[in-house]
């Protein structure tokens, strides 16, 4: 499969896990029968919190998708040598090769 299949498959994934989580927060909001209202607080939070890393996952893919069109996956944003293959395979989304992670890391 190739890495943009991947990032698609991914972000389909995701789009249904956000639809989930707003039907969650609906019927959390629905509940009338909360007893503690810092756990209903939690509960909103921690939904919405989820569901904000979601949408920032489908940034970054989107991003990545962008640079599949432009001809320019797969290439390090800081050095523009190629991301090692292994390195896409796990983290098809991967902006920078390992040296430049490494050196943005410890930086």
């Amino acid at each position: 499969m190739a890495y943009s299949d991947k990032l698609q498959q991914r972000k389909k994934e995701i789009e249904l896990t956000l639809r989930h989580l707003a039907k969650e927060r609906h019927e959390v909001q629905q509940n009338t029968e909360w007893i503690d209202q810092k756990a209903y607080e939690r509960r909103i939070s921690l939904l919405d919190l989820l569901a904000k890393w979601y949408r920032e996952e489908i940034t970054r893919i989107d991003d990545v998708l962008g640079r599949v069109q432009d001809s320019r996956y797969g290439l390090c944003l800081a050095c523009h040598e190629p991301i090692e293959a292994d390195r896409l395979a796990i983290y098809p989304e991967a902006e920078l090769c390992f040296d430049c992670q490494e050196f943005r890391d410890r930086v």
